[in-house]
């Protein structure tokens, strides 16, 4: 994983800074998070955190193992309407955290 650092010059040049939401979800609405991303976007990596491992996983194994209440940490980048985003999706009880982030286009 790569991340871009914001510098002056991007600021002088009028770059969009990224995009940030932060939403708190039912157990329901990721669930549908997850059938959305697979109807709808360009998923290209998904990164799942678990008791026992660190690994990239297909979104289906993602699903599962967040739905079996067994995830720690799940981060999502797909591409949707030409823009690239990444969703971590931190389970918790009774919510969700989901912290998307709009990344910026590669020029």
């Amino acid at each position: 994983m790569t991340s871009k650092k914001l510098t002056l010059e991007d600021l002088e040049n009028n770059d969009p800074l990224p995009e940030i939401l932060q939403a708190e979800w039912a157990k329901d609405q990721v669930l549908q998070l997850f059938a959305d991303l697979a109807g709808g976007a360009d998923v290209q990596q998904v990164q799942m955190k678990t008791h026992v491992t660190d690994a990239a996983v297909t979104l289906a194994t993602a699903e599962a193992t967040f739905a079996a209440d067994e995830a720690q940490a799940i981060q999502v980048r797909y591409v949707f309407e030409g823009e690239m985003w990444c969703d971590t999706i931190m389970p918790g009880n009774p919510t969700t955290k989901i912290i998307r982030n709009r990344l910026p286009n590669v020029h």
